[in-house]
C-alpha cells in the first residue's frame, strides 16, 4: 500500500472512529476526575513514518510517550505523544493543581499521565474495534520520557521506517473552567497485514 493509493474517505473513515474514539475518552476522564473534560480531534493526517517528525515537530525536545502494543485481528502499535509542557499541564489539569504547579514529573505524575494516556488509547481502539466489529486486544501501557526521535524510535522497532503508513491523530484537550486547551498527538502503527484489512474495510 502507498499513500498516492489514499483517497479523502479513507482520511474521513479514520477521523469519524478517532472522533467516536475521543467522545469515549472525554466521558470516562470526566467520571474519573469529577468535571467535565472535552477531547476533539481537529485533523488527521495519513503519512509515512518519517513524516511523523515534522507533524509533532519534537524530534530534538523531550516529549512523554505513551506506547501500547495491540494484537487480535489487527496488530500493530500505537502511542501517544505530549510534548514536554504539554504533558506539565496535563498533570496539573488532571490532578487538580494551578496551572504551572508541575515542573518535573516524578512517579506520581508519571502515573497519573500513563491512567490518562491509557485511557485515551483504550477508547481509540475500542473505537476502532467497534467500526471495523474485530477483536483488538491492548497491552499494559509503556511510559517512554525522552527526545522525540527516541520515542518514536521505539515504537518503530520492527517496522521498515521510511515505507510505513502511519495515522497521526492530533488529539485536543480542553477541561471545565480553564481557558487553556492542551495537546497530543495519538499515532497508530498498524502492522502492514492490518493496514490492509483496515483499508480494504474502509474502501467498501
Amino acid at each position: 500500500m502507498d499513500l498516492k493509493d489514499l483517497k479523502d474517505f479513507h482520511l474521513d473513515g479514520i477521523k469519524e472512529i478517532s472522533n467516536i474514539g475521543g467522545g469515549h475518552a472525554a466521558t470516562v476522564l470526566s467520571q474519573l476526575i469529577n468535571r467535565k473534560v472535552m477531547v476533539s480531534v481537529p485533523k488527521v493526517h495519513i503519512i509515512s513514518s518519517e513524516d511523523v517528525y515534522r507533524i509533532i515537530n519534537n524530534e530534538d525536545e523531550i516529549v512523554t510517550g505513551c506506547l501500547v502494543k495491540f494484537l487480535g485481528d489487527l496488530t500493530g502499535r500505537t502511542l501517544l505523544i505530549f510534548p514536554r509542557d504539554q504533558s506539565m499541564l496535563l498533570v496539573d489539569m488532571v490532578m487538580g493543581k494551578e496551572e504551572g504547579t508541575t515542573t518535573i514529573l516524578s512517579e506520581i505524575e508519571q502515573s497519573a499521565i500513563k491512567e490518562v494516556a491509557n485511557i485515551v488509547i483504550s477508547s481509540y481502539l475500542t473505537a476502532l474495534s467497534d467500526f471495523l466489529n474485530m477483536l483488538i486486544l491492548p497491552s499494559v501501557p509503556n511510559l517512554v520520557i525522552d527526545v522525540g526521535s527516541a520515542v518514536l524510535t521505539s515504537a518503530y522497532i520492527d517496522f521498515s521506517v521510511n515505507k510505513d503508513i502511519v495515522f497521526c491523530v492530533e488529539t485536543e484537550f480542553s477541561f471545565e473552567e480553564d481557558s487553556q486547551n492542551l495537546k497530543g498527538y495519538l499515532i497508530l502503527l498498524p502492522d502492514p497485514v492490518s493496514l490492509k484489512k483496515l483499508l480494504d474495510f474502509l474502501n467498501r
